[in-house]
């Protein structure tokens, strides 16, 4: 199913129509951690309001070792009350951020840094509150590895412009993508993929965004 979960040449227009443009958004986390912690604010979210979440979070918090204290109401207010789905991925953070504690006496992931791909998102995926889209979205931004996080956002849209099949499930979606690419290549294909359904949701109005 795998090869067969995305069209391969409305694919490839795809990406040449999102890499004619403007240049990709970037990530300004500093760690693999704080990839992570990005990870949950992009999670079914935009560019620019998840950029704006974390940048909230790194202002307001010495470290995640202190965001790891806080309780559930403090980062949901750090986060933003007015965050799709705050409390929810505030809930989430605390979780996995005590979890790691828990078992490596830090909130940091760089012992994954030389770890297989299989293997750190396996890790990531076994911590109390993870959610899969965050644990790729490490990976990639974080760890290095070439993987594509898609989340029901990006999903929706790959199937609704008929370029990933209407059975693919968002894994076989970015097993296929990373198949037809350099390992390379994924950040900024994530990245530009990412502004693209940015776009088109702004367009349609369903970002929330004035």
């Amino acid at each position: 199913m795998t090869s067969a979960a995305v069209h391969a040449g409305r694919l490839s227009r795809l990406l040449r129509l999102t890499g004619a443009g403007d240049p990709p958004p970037t990530i300004s986390a500093a760690t693999p951690a704080e990839h992570l912690i990005w990870g949950f604010l992009a999670w079914e979210c935009s560019h620019k309001r998840s950029a704006r979440a974390f940048e909230r979070l790194r202002s307001r918090v010495v470290d995640l070792n202190e965001l790891r204290v806080c309780l559930t109401d403090e980062i949901q207010t750090l986060i933003g009350d007015r965050y799709p789905r705050s409390r929810k991925r505030a809930s989430r953070i605390r979780r996995v951020l005590r979890d790691l504690h828990r078992r490596e006496m830090s909130t940091s992931i760089d012992h994954l840094l030389e770890a297989h791909t299989s293997d750190a998102g396996a890790y990531l995926m076994t911590l109390d509150g993870m959610l899969p889209y965050a644990a790729s979205f490490a990976c990639l931004h974080g760890l290095n590895h070439p993987v594509i996080p898609i989340d029901d956002r990006l999903h929706a849209a790959l199937i609704e412009e008929g370029i990933a099949d209407t059975a693919a499930t968002p894994d076989e979606i970015s097993e296929a993508i990373v198949e037809r690419i350099e390992p390379e290549q994924c950040a900024a294909v994530h990245l530009r993929l990412w502004s693209w359904v940015d776009d088109r949701d702004h367009e349609a109005g369903l970002d929330g965004e004035e």
